[in-house]
């Protein structure tokens, strides 16, 4: 910050695991009345999508939707259907391959404050985040 100018300052940045939103259910259907398939039902939490647009707007964070499951376009489709359920809290997705390619990541950028990632928060050290 150069004589008051806030131009170059990064925005507080958490990043959120988008299985922390999913909502995972499976049906079984019959197929020609004899076949039994299975099928794979996805939701997205919307109560949890309500708490993050509450808490960006409160704590004045920018939420980052993260994946290590979906590939660049998987995590797009979940990005914009998010979208169009009206309430999304995201400005930003990436995909990483693994979590210790996040956890390496995560020194050389200053603008993340946390990760909200249940399944492997410890792995985050001083950015884990508990939501």
């Amino acid at each position: 910050m150069y004589k008051g100018d806030i131009s170059n300052e990064t925005p507080k940045r958490v990043l959120v695991n988008a299985d922390v939103l999913l909502i995972k259910s499976t049906s079984i259907s019959k197929k020609f009345k004899v076949i039994p398939v299975k099928t794979m039902n996805v939701g997205y939490d919307k109560f949890l999508l309500n708490k993050f647009y509450v808490y960006t707007t409160r704590a004045g964070v920018t939420l980052e939707l993260i994946s290590f499951d979906f590939n660049g376009d998987e995590l797009e489709r979940v990005y914009n259907d998010i979208e169009r359920a009206g309430t999304n809290p995201f400005r930003y997705y990436t995909h990483y391959s693994s979590p210790k390619k996040l956890v390496a990541d995560l020194p050389y950028r200053p603008e993340v404050v946390g990760v909200i990632d249940p399944e492997h928060q410890l792995m985050y050290g001083k950015w884990g985040l508990d939501f």
